[in-house]
């Protein structure tokens, strides 16, 4: 993973919301979001970074379930012939 595709999603994720001073970003403890590309993006919205605990795998689950309903309902359903296609399919 890399920090670009961090900041990048962060990036994506303000766009779509616009108004996000005070939002808290939680993560695991990748390298990618503690990058200093990430933690110097998140004061500079006004966001508040959060980390999960190492080993507590509760932190997480939510976001488990969501990729693995993901896998099921969207990915697994039938071959993707190009990046864009599959990319609308997520996110309708």
């Amino acid at each position: 993973m890399k920090s670009s595709l961090a900041v990048t999603a962060l990036n994506h994720a303000v766009a779509r919301r616009r108004d996000v001073a005070g939002c808290v970003v939680h993560s695991d403890r990748g390298s990618q979001f503690r990058s200093r590309k990430l933690l110097r993006a998140l004061p500079h919205r006004r966001m508040v970074g959060s980390m999960g605990r190492v080993g507590a795998a509760g932190d997480n689950a939510a976001m488990e379930s969501f990729f693995a309903l993901l896998q099921i309902n969207v990915l697994n359903r039938r071959n993707w012939t190009t990046r864009d296609e599959l990319h609308i399919a997520i996110v309708t």
